[in-house]
């Protein structure tokens, strides 16, 4: 038997790692919620348990192992207290319990249980959880106290009543899905998401004005400033990834934001949303999720936008510096007045012109981009806020990704904050010496989106992808 053959027979009869039963069980007493989770899992030739990890934040947060155990069926062992570690992370957050198997086998049983406490303006406003799994695990049972006004959004359960409790039991392996919550409306959810953030924003510290009239000091339209105001947050700040739970939408004081140069999503929206009060813009902070909630809950919210003159600003470094969201997942906003929305709205039109103006008796070409949707978006992302010469740099780059061998000598630019008109940029420079079919393809940018593109070639003969003279 060959080498080959026995490498794939050894793939065939390999098995993944699998989860085979989680039982979760929540009491709440109204100020503080804790929640025991107990996995089971057989594991396979991949390895997936050689550890397992529970993040938290201990400032909201404790965290403790209940038992942990693991061995072939029948014969099982407790993990040694060496194998369960706390590993901190930069300025406390994340933490993370680890539980590592030593000595784990394929065929091998595992069964450990996380019990968290969570105290905090979450756990305070009500009892909130969510499961989302896919095929796995086998089986899944959820237990929680029958406390009043309590809503239940579920796919895939089945629920029984006892002693006070209720009980969720999964139905089969197919997509399952349960939302508990005991807040009344959308209204309450956004009371609770954003209380932190109306209490910082009411404030206005000396170092909130001066950004204030930083960012208006051109005098141009509300829209304009409001960008430049974000700008101004995306450059001169470092934005944390969101930290989740209580942390999530927990608002420290604007002076405190401003003075650490340091803010999640939430702290910077609530920044830009206070900047915009100082220059008489009405700009609330809007809360967003990727993920369709079943019954009104403050969970999954991730993202924090401002909502100004009917239109969305994300005061995010990944979308710096256009002030669209542009993203393949939809997402839903929770607008003031208690309304769940979704986003982002019928979307635009996407095109681009390009028209290249080559010389080739003189030696030069001139590229002049027109941009519309998406394309608008990516421009301003490669170029707003450089100085003329860091933004040649980054358009010679583009060139030679893109296969293109000009030499971009001069820049002009639309200004690239401005939101309320289109992205244009103008490049002049130098071409290679010419013959008579010159060039194999004709130059043509690489674009990391879809669309109507739309090229022109002036001063030159152009055919089956070919220029010549």
């Amino acid at each position: 038997m060959t080498l080959s053959l026995i490498l794939l027979i050894a793939g065939l009869l390999a098995t993944p790692s699998r989860y085979t039963s989680v039982d979760v069980e929540i009491n709440w007493n109204g100020s503080e919620k804790e929640t025991a989770v107990c996995y089971r899992a057989i594991a396979g030739d991949d390895g997936r348990f050689l550890r397992v990890t529970r993040n938290f934040d201990p400032e909201y947060m404790e965290i403790e192992v209940l038992n942990s155990t693991y061995g072939f069926p029948g014969h099982p062992r407790s993990v040694p207290e060496w194998a369960v570690d706390t590993l901190t992370g930069s300025e406390g957050w994340p933490r993370a319990v680890v539980i590592a198997f030593p000595g784990l086998r394929p065929g091998m049983t595992i069964e450990w249980t996380f019990r968290v406490r969570e105290r905090g303006h979450l756990a305070e406003s009500g009892l909130f959880y969510t499961y989302i799994a896919d095929n796995e695990p086998d089986t899944i049972t959820i237990s929680c106290p029958d406390v009043d006004n309590l809503s239940v959004g579920s796919t895939g359960f089945t629920e029984t009543t006892g002693r006070n409790r209720r009980y969720f039991s999964s139905l089969d392996k197919d997509y399952r899905e349960i939302w508990l919550s005991t807040a009344a409306d959308w209204g309450e959810v956004r009371d609770i998401l954003l209380e932190s953030s109306d209490l910082s924003a009411m404030e206005t510290p000396p170092d909130l004005r001066e950004a204030a009239i930083e960012a208006g000091a051109a005098g141009a339209l509300p829209r304009m400033r409001v960008s430049r105001g974000r700008i101004l947050i995306t450059e001169s700040m470092q934005l944390l990834p969101f930290p989740g739970g209580d942390a999530g939408f927990a608002v420290r004081s604007l002076q405190e934001i401003l003075d650490s140069r340091r803010a999640t999503p939430i702290e910077a929206a609530t920044l830009l949303s206070a900047m915009c009060r100082v220059m008489s813009i009405e700009a609330p902070v809007i809360p967003a999720t990727n993920i369709i909630p079943l019954v009104p809950s403050p969970i999954g919210f991730f993202r924090a936008f401002i909502f100004v003159d009917g239109e969305l600003e994300e005061p995010s470094e990944y979308l710096s510096p256009a002030g669209w969201v542009d993203t393949p997942d939809t997402l839903h906003l929770l607008l003031p007045g208690g309304t769940l929305a979704e986003m982002p709205p019928p979307e635009e039109s996407e095109r681009c012109m390009e028209t290249w103006d080559i010389s080739p008796s003189s030696g030069v070409f001139s590229l002049s981009i027109q941009t519309q949707g998406g394309f608008d978006r990516e421009l301003r992302r490669k170029l707003a806020g450089m100085d003329t010469y860091e933004a040649l740099l980054n358009i010679s780059d583009w060139f030679r990704s893109s296969g293109i061998y000009f030499y971009p000598e001069s820049i002009q630019l639309s200004d690239l904050f401005d939101l309320t008109e289109p992205a244009w940029i103008i490049v002049d420079g130098i071409i290679p010496p010419t013959g008579d079919n010159w060039i194999e393809t004709a130059p043509s940018l690489n674009w990391n989106r879809e669309g109507i593109i739309t090229r022109d070639y002036v001063n030159v003969e152009y055919g089956n992808n070919v220029i010549s003279r």
